[in-house]
């Protein structure tokens, strides 16, 4: 990988420039159609009633007055509070209404994307904003994040998480990025909460496989990473007092345990799906994705190597097995796609002059007869 100096500062006004665009296209039309399906009915109800004060204690969500025991509160909070500012307040809300929060949350994965790109390939601008130009374009991004449902509000959580670990290193800031770190999977803890341990599986691998975690100090990382962690716990604990062994459904009954084991309506293809979904979304990137990961391979003494190997790995491992298998649950797939195909994009548009064996990607020549 070509050296390059690390004082570089990000290319800010290009991702500011691409997160723009993100946010303006979540928000295009985004009240012209109806609430989509079940999901969004359900999210935009529980919304609803937090919004009125419903539900037999504080940060308790409730549906039709039940518990509603599917999903922590975290994004249907925060729907609530975009009702009550509304005009209206807690009347019906608009469709715009119930959507804005996630699309804009959704479309700052953009940026972050790129941002954490940089920090892998330190100075590499290109494939940063590459990064950001591939998400921006990614059908199941913009069309899932659009929607009032938690997957891409999801994904932007898992991007700041990955970002922070990668940062720890930072000895200067190390305390600040592993508070971060700890608020995120907080976050992560309070949408979709059995999503939050495939994703530190996937860093792991990375900062253990790269043995990052030498160049940490354990007392600024676990402290702050604790503290920062706190919140989401908390919840989870006072959901477990409030409704007792109800609370359970949500990991199990409702949750990890029924996709792990039972396979719900729609999912008669099994694993086929998400390998289908990121078929039907990933063109024209997904021409890059063998050239991508064979040079993510030689490339693995690298933080840019490890952690594409491991976070696409990792989910994989994760997502394709599950039992119940829905188009959407293929979406945390897409940022580790982005970020391996992102640097092998660059090259194809600037398409430098041989320097070294790692620095080109393999089938070079071939690759530069591909026109997008």
């Amino acid at each position: 990988m070509r050296s390059i100096s690390t004082t570089e500062a990000p290319p800010w006004r290009l991702l500011l420039l691409l997160s723009a665009v993100a946010i303006g296209l979540a928000l295009l039309g985004l009240g012209n159609l109806p609430l989509r399906d079940f999901d969004e009915a359900t999210v935009a109800r529980v919304a609803l009633e937090f919004s009125q004060g419903l539900g037999e204690a504080p940060l308790l969500p409730t549906l039709w007055g039940d518990p509603y025991l599917n999903k922590a509160p975290g994004l249907h909070l925060l729907i609530a509070a975009a009702i009550r500012l509304s005009p209206g307040g807690s009347a019906l809300p608009s469709d715009f209404t119930i959507r804005l929060v996630p699309a804009v949350l959704s479309a700052l994965v953009v940026p972050l994307g790129g941002l954490l790109q940089w920090r892998l390939r330190p100075g590499d601008r290109a494939s940063a904003v590459a990064t950001s130009a591939i998400l921006l374009t990614l059908l199941p991004i913009a069309r899932h994040g659009r929607l009032a449902m938690l997957d891409g509000s999801q994904l932007t959580a898992m991007a700041v998480l990955w970002l922070s670990l990668v940062e720890l290193g930072d000895r200067p800031r190390t305390s600040g990025w592993a508070l971060l770190a700890g608020l995120m999977a907080s976050t992560m803890l309070l949408l979709k909460a059995p999503l939050l341990l495939p994703a530190l599986a996937a860093a792991g691998l990375a900062i253990l496989w790269g043995r990052e975690w030498r160049r940490w100090s354990v007392l600024k990382v676990i402290v702050p990473g604790v503290a920062g962690l706190l919140p989401g716990c908390a919840w989870h604990l006072w959901h477990a007092q409030i409704r007792g062994s109800q609370a359970l459904w949500m990991w199990n009954g409702d949750g990890a345990g029924r996709v792990l084991f039972a396979a719900g309506e729609g999912s008669d293809l099994g694993w086929r799906v998400p390998l289908i979904e990121l078929l039907e979304g990933g063109w024209p990137w997904l021409l890059l994705v063998p050239f991508a990961l064979i040079w993510a391979w030689r490339c693995r003494s690298t933080p840019w190597g490890r952690w594409t190997l491991a976070t696409l790995l990792m989910l994989s491992a994760a997502i394709l097995p599950l039992k119940t298998q829905l188009p959407w649950y293929s979406h945390p797939l897409w940022l580790p796609v982005a970020l391996l195909c992102g640097p092998l994009l660059a090259w194809l548009v600037e398409q430098p002059l041989p320097t070294d064996g790692q620095a080109n990607p393999p089938a070079r020549l071939w690759l530069q007869r591909i026109s997008f």
